[in-house]
């Protein structure tokens, strides 16, 4: 280091000298020369009194070296804050404006000298959202404001620092263009459509050739005009399959409209009267092209499973759903009934063993189904259980009538922890009159198997068990023992079900058509002529469904407590806790909408931790949208959810806000 640049009170050789002083005295007296030590002594005293004098004023010099050091440093910082390139300023706990830099007051212009509070600047300064900085952290936050984007990296400074509160150094980077940028890159990112026409088959069986000819032309015209306002174009794939492709930026606009082409095709009469729907798939915001026509098409396949006659779009972590007002259309053939029947056959033949397992809250049908697939499972030859960990009130009059009847049934009824032990890679697993993991009797169990069959009845919702090896789900169909009484007819060797078999199987079919009332179709007819063929008595059937009078005085309790809501939705609910409520709640549901100008009902029951709610509804009124916004689902007529709360007061608030809703959103205003 060159000693020229050191200041010289830095440089202290004091110490040296007063050593070799006080050695030349010491010396001095050894040797007897005392008047020469005493005068070495008197110039060391002036010496020490000189370097004490010295050294005061060093002190001096050093604390003024420092003083003005710490002020050249501070300057520089000063000036390099006030001169960057960035715009800087220092906001206030209350977006008072302590300080600002040149560059900023660039950004702002010269009016900044007569704004006290940022909010004069941007509207809506987040300084709230600030505040959850921790001192000394850097952040960031973006502002939208008249048409400019700031990226703000800001950090908090002590409090008092600037007054009261904590103020915060703020870094302001315009990135306006950039933000343009990639709105204009998301707003032409493709968005893939895959387009059906539900009830192509159906109705082309009834219209000559140009007359089909012309309605998918029609439905085609509809597309193409749609696709050409959005910057799209729509491709014919099939005899009524369509790909469109259009722009991102349009697709907000469309869900806005919810669809509207769904009721722009529905709209369309063909000779008898007959109209076409439209099933929709999108994809949006995919990686590449490959993952977006996966997108549509996993999104067609929900419509599809939800009944038709809906628009789903797929998104990375959210679906949406738009229609399905419709009831789904009985498919009049057969021949899917088959191929699923061929296929079970030859999975159950690849099989070690099969576990059936229907949703938890067993009911006729989840029951009457399981017994349907063990006959299945018996005429292959393969061992079949059934996993049931508890008898509820629905189920006992069945359980006892299997106890007398077909008492090996018992020994194929297993709870979860046995079923989990005969588990095996070849194991297969028939889940029944459910698609949703967490209703399953035991969810658990999905995880352990390879081999994955689902049948069921319900309109699918956004949670579905994944990669099945075979699923069926048809939701026109009355009630998976439609389904299960269908399969049994189209296995190779003929099945002969026994007379408790064909019971079960028929019960499932009275319960969930609510004896042949609601949601029944041609099959539904030809199912239970099947089970009657094998010796089905329907009023051993009804016998099943024998009612307590305790029972029967709770379901007319739920009518007394009943309360109209919007006219023409009944609310009601159950509050004390027992092993029928929820039983008595879905009956009572049923009866409330035997009730004048009543099209919903809804009764609340209250369980251990939640409180569970059963829908009904008629006409085009769709409780499955009510109830999916409750977390619940079902079908358009007949529906149910669970509110996690033990609040009843809660839960019907929640409710009547979820009906609200849905009449505002079908432009039904809420009287």
């Amino acid at each position: 280091m060159d000693n020229k640049k050191t200041p010289n009170f830095l440089r202290d050789d004091s110490l040296v000298y007063l050593a070799l002083n006080i050695f030349t005295i010491l010396v001095l007296l050894i040797n007897g020369m005392y008047i020469y030590a005493a005068a070495a002594a008197l110039i060391l005293g002036i010496i020490a009194a000189v370097a004490f004098r010295r050294q005061l004023q060093r002190k001096k010099d050093l604390k003024k070296y420092i003083i003005d050091y710490t002020k050249n440093i501070e300057n520089l910082s000063v000036n390099s804050f006030y001169y960057s390139p960035i715009p800087i300023s220092i906001i206030g706990p209350f977006g008072q404006i302590f300080w600002f830099n040149k560059k900023f007051k660039e950004l702002v212009g010269d009016e900044i000298d007569n704004i006290e509070n940022i909010d004069e600047f941007i509207r809506g300064f987040p300084v709230k959202t600030m505040e959850d900085n921790r001192e000394g952290t850097i952040s960031s936050v973006e502002i939208v404001d008249s048409g400019k984007t700031f990226n703000i990296m800001y950090y908090s400074l002590e409090e008092g620092r600037f007054g009261e509160g904590v103020s915060y150094v703020c870094y302001w980077n315009e990135n306006t263009a950039f933000a343009n940028l990639k709105a204009k890159y998301n707003d032409e990112r493709p968005v893939a459509m895959l387009v059906q026409i539900d009830n192509y088959d159906e109705i082309s069986e009834k219209l000559d050739k140009g007359e089909k000819s012309a309605m998918t032309a029609e439905v085609e015209k509809i597309l193409n005009r749609y696709a050409s306002e959005m910057n799209g174009f729509v491709l014919r794939y099939d005899t009524a399959r369509f790909l469109m492709m259009i722009e991102n930026g349009f697709l907000e606009s469309l869900e806005s409209r919810k669809f509207s082409m769904l009721e722009d095709v529905k709209a369309l009469k063909g000779a008898g009267d007959f109209n076409f729907t439209l099933s929709v798939g999108t994809g949006v915001l995919a990686k590449n092209l490959t993952q977006l026509l996966e997108y549509a098409k996993g999104a067609l396949d929900v419509a599809l499973g939800r009944g038709g006659d809906q628009a789903v779009v797929k998104r990375i972590n959210s679906v949406k759903f738009y229609g399905g007002k419709s009831k789904a259309v009985e498919k009049r053939t057969k021949v899917k009934a088959r191929i699923i029947s061929y296929a079970l056959r030859q999975i159950m033949d690849q099989s070690s063993s099969v576990i059936i397992m229907g949703h938890r809250v067993g009911d006729m049908d989840s029951l009457g189904a399981s017994i349907g697939l063990y006959a299945m499972a018996r005429s292959r030859g393969k061992k079949a259980y059934i996993v049931l960990n508890t008898v509820n009130h629905a189920l006992k009059n069945m359980h006892e009538r299997m106890k007398h009847e077909e008492s090996h049934y018992l020994d194929a009824i297993i709870s979860t922890e046995t079923a989990m032990s005969m588990i095996d890679q070849n194991t297969l697993m028939v889940v029944l009159d459910t698609h949703r993991p967490s209703y399953t009797e035991a969810p658990e169990l999905l995880t352990k198997v390879d081999k994955i069959v689902l049948i069921d009845h319900h309109r699918r919702s956004e949670e579905y068990i994944e990669n099945p090896l075979l699923d069926y789900i048809e939701p026109y169909a009355s009630s998976t023992c439609e389904l299960v009484s269908e399969l049994v007819q189209y296995m190779e060797d003929h099945i002969k079900l026994t007379k408790f078999e064909a019971d079960a199987l028929l019960a499932g079919i009275v319960l969930d058509t609510n004896s042949f009332t609601f949601k029944t179709g041609v099959r539904t007819f030809e199912a239970a002529s099947f089970l009657r063929r094998n010796n089905a008595d329907t009023t051993d059937v009804k016998e099943l469904f024998n009612e307590s009078l305790e029972s029967m005085k709770r379901k007319t309790e739920i009518i007394e407590r009943s309360e109209i809501v919007f006219d023409d939705a009944a609310v009601s609910y159950i509050d004390e806790i027992s092993e029928d409520s929820n039983v008595i709640a879905a009956q009572g549901a049923d009866e409330l909408l035997t009730i004048k100008d009543i099209k919903m009902s809804f009764v609340l029951v209250r369980n251990k931790d939640y409180i569970n709610i059963s829908a009904r509804s008629t006409g085009p009124i769709n409780v499955q949208v009510i109830m999916e916004s409750l977390g619940g689902g079902g079908h358009l007529n007949m529906a149910g959810a669970q509110i996690p709360t033990n609040d009843m007061d809660e839960a019907k608030y929640k409710l009547i806000e979820a009906i609200s809703h849905y009449k505002k959103e079908n432009k039904e205003e809420p009287k």
